[in-house]
C-alpha cells in the first residue's frame, strides 16, 4: 500500500511532458474548422506541393511563387522540432538539407499562400 502511495506522489510531483500530447491541444481543437477548409481548399485548387525524400534531404516541389511555413515534428521527440519559413518568387522549390532532419518519421505541416489565398497540407514522411 505505502508502494503504491509513493508511486502516486512521485507521478504527481514528476509530472512531466508527453511529447505525444501537443501543448495546445485544445486550442487546436477549436480551431478544427479553420484548418480543415485550408486543406479541402489546396486540394480543390489542385496546389498540393510534392514532398521527396532524398540523398539531397527533404525537396518540397511548389505548383506557384509561395510563402510558407514548413513544421517538421518529430513525435518521438520535440526537441528535434524544427520550422522552416521563406517566400519563393521564380524557384518553386525548397531543400531542407539531409543533416537537419534526423533518418526516420516525422509529420510535416505546411502553411503556404499562393496567388491570394491560404492553404494548409499535412504529410507523414520517412527521412532515409
Amino acid at each position: 500500500m505505502v508502494f503504491i502511495l509513493a508511486m502516486a506522489t512521485k507521478m504527481v510531483i514528476d509530472g512531466g511532458d508527453d511529447d505525444l500530447v501537443e501543448k495546445d491541444y485544445y486550442e487546436k481543437g477549436l480551431a478544427y474548422d479553420k484548418v480543415y477548409d485550408l486543406k479541402t481548399l489546396a486540394v480543390t485548387d489542385s496546389v498540393i506541393p510534392d514532398f521527396e525524400a532524398s540523398g539531397e534531404g527533404l525537396v518540397v516541389l511548389f505548383k506557384s511563387p509561395s510563402t510558407y511555413k514548413l513544421v517538421c515534428k518529430r513525435s518521438s521527440d520535440s526537441s528535434l522540432d524544427q520550422v522552416f519559413e521563406e517566400k519563393i518568387n521564380e524557384v518553386d522549390r525548397f531543400v531542407v538539407p539531409a543533416g537537419k532532419l534526423k533518418k526516420g518519421p516525422w509529420n510535416l505541416i505546411i502553411e503556404f499562400s499562393s496567388n491570394g489565398k491560404r492553404y494548409l497540407v499535412e504529410r507523414e514522411m520517412t527521412m532515409p
